[in-house]
């Protein structure tokens, strides 16, 4: 049995699906199958997608349910995993990128291309170095957080067009910027910034590609063992402490006092939880609440509900990125979604209308998410934002916008240069 603690405080194989999509101006590049993962070796080249695709070789349905057997939920063995730290970490390119880790600008998708798809390991080791959270300078031993971050990456799906793992290093990163955004309002702790970092890194683990309420609709064993209640988050959470406790080489958590795992699991869980959009309305106004009670955000106790809206905000903020990575975020999101829909239909279940391929339009799509969801939910987050910050990004959400309304106004004019499905014309 792994202890997920160590001493006291020193110092305080799941299958691939063959579908594609093809997105410019960018190259996508998958991870190796998790079963046969090497931290030393390039993962291979992602073929193209093509997003008006429909037909499978074989059902997604039966592919997500046989991956539970080799699942983490399942108990995975991990000893297969080779720990050596990657080599691509140590080219001027990626040095040179990761000088600019802390900017809104950081090109997420330059650096898994760079680093032959292990963006996610290296932004989070980056950050935990940048923070100070590693040994001498904190209790997290250097060599366990390597191993636990190689064993998150290779737990993602890579056939995933959207929730993978360049996905969560990008909410990693966004969310260490905005937990930073208000300066000096609220001074976090190592072991909270720790948290989130780990919460960001884990938010979709080994995601299946399909929303909870598909799992929920085809009884999905995970819908089973968690009750139809938040199945992915539920799942991604539990799957990162299972690699915790597969190995203590894994146990990223070691160099912590018990009190300090506990606190840490504590925010870990709750954060990821919060991610549903069921739960989203409950934390808008839980931090709103709390700052009717108290204003100051430095003088809140409990750093439970801010970590929790940051990573949400995190999660959802791809939009108020720059204008070429917002619309291949929009592209990428559409794929999965068309993906499901096309399994529903195969099933003879309703298609979820996000999900039609029939009628989606990709822009119309994102302005929906970005006016009735995104706009509210940076209103509210502006306290934590600050004002500068909060008014930089709403440009670039601005920007964003005028793209989409000018894609949906061509294809509903019928302009055959514009699809659908494509961001781009």
């Amino acid at each position: 049995m792994v202890r997920f603690w160590g001493r006291a405080n020193r110092n305080s194989a799941p299958r691939k699906r063959s579908v594609a999509c093809s997105f410019w101006p960018f190259d996508r590049h998958k991870k190796s199958n998790p079963d046969n993962y090497r931290a030393s070796e390039p993962s291979e080249t992602h073929s193209k997608r093509s997003l008006r695709s429909s037909s499978k070789s074989h059902s997604r349905k039966q592919q997500v349910d046989s991956d539970l057997i080799d699942s983490i939920v399942n108990d995975r063995d991990l000893s297969h995993l080779s720990f050596s730290r990657p080599a691509p970490l140590s080219t001027p390119a990626i040095r040179e990128l990761l000088a600019k880790i802390g900017d809104w600008e950081f090109n997420i998708f330059e650096l898994d291309k760079l680093t032959q798809g292990r963006a996610l390991y290296t932004v989070c080791m980056t950050l935990m170095e940048n923070e100070g959270l590693l040994e001498p300078d904190w209790v997290i031993s250097r060599q366990k957080a390597e191993r636990f971050f190689v064993a998150v990456e290779a737990t993602y799906r890579g056939d995933n067009s959207y929730h993978n793992s360049v996905h969560a290093a990008d909410v990693a990163q966004a969310a260490l910027i905005i937990l930073k955004a208000g300066h000096n309002s609220v001074a976090f702790t190592k072991l909270e910034v720790f948290s989130l970092i780990c919460a960001a890194a884990v938010h979709d683990l080994g995601h299946p590609g399909y929303t909870n309420d598909f799992l929920i609709n085809t009884a999905h064993p995970n819908a089973i063992v968690y009750n139809d209640r938040s199945v992915n988050e539920n799942f991604h959470v539990s799957s990162a402490f299972r690699i915790v406790s597969q190995s203590e080489e894994t146990n990223i958590f070691s160099g912590l006092s018990r009190a300090d795992y506990v606190q840490a699991r504590r925010l870990i869980v709750n954060a990821v939880l919060a991610t549903d959009m069921t739960q989203h309305m409950r934390l808008l106004d839980a931090f709103s609440e709390g700052r009717s009670e108290q204003p100051n955000l430095a003088a809140w106790g409990d750093s439970d509900v801010l970590l929790q809206l940051v990573l949400h905000t995190a999660d959802l903020c791809n939009p108020c990125r720059p204008l070429l990575f917002s619309i291949k975020w929009g592209e990428l999101i559409c794929c999965e979604f068309l993906e499901q829909g096309d399994e529903e239909a195969k099933l003879q279940l309703p298609v979820t209308p996000m999900c039609d391929r029939r009628s989606v339009i990709v822009s119309t799509n994102q302005l929906r998410f970005i006016q009735f969801l995104l706009k509210p939910t940076l209103q509210v987050c502006r306290p934590i934002l600050g004002a500068a910050f909060h008014d930089m990004i709403l440009q670039h959400l601005s920007q964003t916008e005028v793209h989409w309304n000018e894609h949906e106004r061509l294809v509903l004019s019928g302009d055959t240069r514009v699809k659908p499905h494509d961001g781009w014309w």
